[in-house]
């Protein structure tokens, strides 16, 4: 294969040092495929334009590929898509080296010794997965094979699988990141709400990083244009992050200690009467008993436990009650990176109740309500009930709120270890890398070579990919069709994810693998069903076809948000401050605070936290060569003053140890972090020679991580993480 070469220049060139819209690039490369002077040619022999739906995170961005002659010299963002708004972020421009990766799986492989594996035909690969899986359910029951996907837009095969093999062990990475912030909004709101950023005045960021951990990059720019128009923007954060550096006001808050702060804040709202009285009687239930729970939680109360000056609480609140309804609390992803707590969970619930003392659901510059899905729903047949139950308990007395769709996957190393409470046998991972993503990576490594199979479907050969038995090859999404998404940003939009060049070596999509193994395993009747099915029907509401929505690749309703009163979606009809559900499940119902694990002793012990940069997402491109040029490996942040009472400098080789591991990281040495946090950003230290670029780059933070969680909604409480720190010898 003639490889597409880049120099690093011509890579930040392109797509501009915040990962802006890419240019030049594509269009001097077509021109040198296509021959200097020449103007006629074929459609394939032309420079043309495919739009489609990036894949380089779970955001789902529009995406426009700039193709010749079957090649893709360039990914450019689709000026019509909302979330994308004609940008990329780098990992979205990016996605062209993700495509012509060296690195990537080219056929199917079986492990035939320690680290050695062959490479066999799909038939070779379907039927022995087949008949181990079918040993595995004859022998210990179908409860005894797990699946964990991460949820993309084929998603549908994997959960019917499952169902069709009688398994309900399906896990997603949901309580990886945002399980709590989406139970919480589920509860209080009955929906996730929108920020409208764009028409903010006053918007406050409680570790929202929309500059490093960019999901949409319509959202990132919204808020810069609410800054430009004169908002003012507050981040509340541990670390000065690239997020805080272009805010007005940075507040280095202690690690774990948010929703304190929150419930002093609205102690302020309620004892001032700055909040918005007529919008909290006609939509909230449980204000009175919020207000003689708040009596007590001062500025002065939560001044002690934040570390942040009560007079400096009382005025943020007053300032955004000046600015109400268009001022708000990002309700952003607590529970995911950066915020990873035992009480994420309450500090999701204190943030929305905040913004329902500011009124500011359903008005310009609050909070909205998510665009309906236009698209129809496709129902694959019916399988057999299920008779098990979950084995990580979600959903039932166990875990009564946690998720049962897409479990607690971080519990999942403790049931194969244990086989409590059944055992589990098998798993297959389709595009996850639990040796790298779950907390406690020795507790995840043992669990995973404990399994009879273990079965991977991948673009590269990931730690985890490394363990297994069978390795399985899927196509990019640069070369798939793919169902439709619901992909608007505060518009209703659907987006289509098509292949832009021809499927590249011996690849799959992920659902013709399912579909495979399904078949082989003589579950046929339950996929009787292609992906051009999927796509009919979900578009029969928009009367619309798959050719018409492959020419022009989005269809979009005309209608600007919708501002106005929402709906809730709670029993009570309204936003419930105090939640029943919650005190029948033996939670409390209001949102209460309570203190991350206690600080030892010592000068060497600090908080963990992680993070994200804007160029990687999570544990998957750290071996694209592009991304690897803007963030090569990672280091721990550690503040000036306790680092001079340890003897470390910048660049000194430290050891960080907890009770889960320890690791060697260069120090980071910065006024920019809470004396009580080190930090680090996650993702790194691969340690499969096969990812040439990432091999080693870096060190791995869930080596360090607890593998505690949130009790409430199940997440995993990484941030619970407590580490000692010493320069190594």
């Amino acid at each position: 294969m003639s490889r597409i070469r880049l120099s690093r220049r011509d890579f930040l060139k392109a797509i501009g040092a915040a990962g802006a819209l890419s240019i030049g690039v594509g269009a001097v490369g077509a021109t040198r495929a296509l021959g200097k002077g020449q103007t006629r040619g074929t459609w394939d022999e032309m420079p043309h334009l495919i739009p489609t739906v990036c894949g380089m995170c779970d955001a789902r961005c529009g995406v426009l590929a700039y193709v010749v002659r079957d090649r893709l010299y360039k990914l450019e963002g689709n000026y019509r898509h909302s979330q994308s708004q004609g940008k990329i972020c780098s990992r979205g421009s990016a996605g062209v080296k993700l495509l012509y990766d060296p690195d990537r799986l080219k056929y199917p492989l079986k492990r035939v010794g320690d680290g050695l594996f062959d490479r066999i035909s799909w038939e070779q690969a379907f039927q022995e997965i087949a008949g181990k899986l079918a040993q595995i359910r004859e022998k210990d029951g179908p409860q005894a094979l797990a699946w964990a996907v991460h949820p993309d837009l084929s998603e549908l095969w994997d959960r019917q699988f499952m169902a069709a093999f009688g398994s309900p062990n399906i896990f997603t990475q949901s309580s990886l990141g945002q399980a709590s912030a989406r139970l919480a909004s589920r509860l209080t709101l009955g929906w996730e709400p929108v920020p409208d950023l764009k028409n903010a005045r006053h918007i406050v960021l409680f570790g929202r990083n929309y500059a490093e951990s960019i999901f949409y990059t319509a959202a990132t720019t919204a808020l810069m244009q609410a800054k430009e128009k004169g908002a003012r923007i507050v981040v509340i954060d541990p670390r000065l992050s690239r997020m805080a550096s272009q805010a007005h006001e940075w507040i280095p808050i202690r690690p774990g200690t948010d929703g304190a702060m929150l419930q002093a804040m609205m102690n302020v709202l309620i004892a001032e009467a700055l909040y918005d009285a007529p919008f909290v009687e006609a939509n909230t239930v449980g204000f009175q008993e919020l207000k003689d729970f708040l009596a007590d939680k001062t500025p002065a109360w939560a001044s002690t436990m934040c570390d942040v000056p009560a007079e400096t609480i009382r005025r943020l609140a007053q300032e955004m009650a000046s600015a109400r309804p268009a001022a708000l609390v990002d309700p952003g992803r607590h529970g995911a990176w950066g915020a990873t707590y035992s009480n994420s969970f309450q500090t999701a619930r204190a943030a929305l109740a905040l913004n329902a003392l500011l009124g500011n659901y359903g008005s310009k510059g609050g909070l909205l309500t998510p665009p309906p899905s236009p698209l129809g729903g496709f129902l694959p047949p019916a399988t057999s009930p299920l008779q098990a139950a979950r084995a990580d308990g979600a959903g039932d007395a166990q875990a009564p709120l946690a998720s049962s769709r897409d479990g607690v996957f971080q519990m999942l190393p403790e049931i194969i270890l244990t086989e409590q409470p059944h055992a589990i046998r098998a798993l297959i991972a389709n595009h996850v890398n639990p040796a790298r993503s779950l907390p406690n990576t020795a507790k995840a490594m043992r669990a995973l070579a404990k399994l009879d199979l273990l079965v991977v479907i991948d673009t590269q050969l990931t730690d985890t990919a490394e363990l297994a038995h069978y390795i399985l090859p899927e196509s990019t999404y640069l070369e798939r069709l793919d169902p439709p998404s619901p992909s608007g940003y505060l518009l209703s939009e659907v987006a289509l994810r098509q292949p832009v060049v021809k499927a590249m070596y011996d690849s799959k999509p992920a659902y013709e693998i399912v579909d495979g193994l399904a078949k082989a395993l003589g579950l046929g009747e339950d996929f009787s069903f292609t992906v051009e099915d999927v796509i009919s029907e979900s578009l029969k509401p928009l009367s619309l076809d798959q050719a018409e929505l492959s020419r022009e690749g989005l269809w979009r309703d005309a209608k600007e948000p919708a501002y106005g009163k929402p709906s809730f979606d709670t029993p009570s009809g309204r936003i419930e401050l105090l939640s029943r559900r919650l005190e029948a499940a033996g939670f409390d119902p209001l949102p209460a605070y309570s203190p991350p694990a206690a600080l030892p002793r010592g000068s060497d012990a600090f908080r963990l936290v992680q993070g994200r940069d804007a160029a990687h997402t999570g544990t998957a491109t750290q071996n694209n060569a592009y991304l690897h040029m803007l963030s090569p490996e990672n280091r721990l942040w550690i503040s000036a003053s306790r680092a001079a009472r340890l003897g470390i400098k910048s660049g000194d080789l430290l050891v960080v140890s907890s009770p889960a591991g320890d690791i060697r990281i260069k120090a980071n040495v910065t006024q920019g972090i809470h004396p009580d946090a080190v930090f680090m950003v996650h993702g790194f230290g691969h340690n499969t020679s096969a990812q040439r670029t990432a091999y080693h780059q870096g060190v791995n933070d869930n080596v360090l991580t607890s593998d505690a969680r949130d009790p409430v909604a199940g997440s995993a409480a990484m941030g619970e993480t407590i580490v000692r720190v010493r320069r190594a010898r």
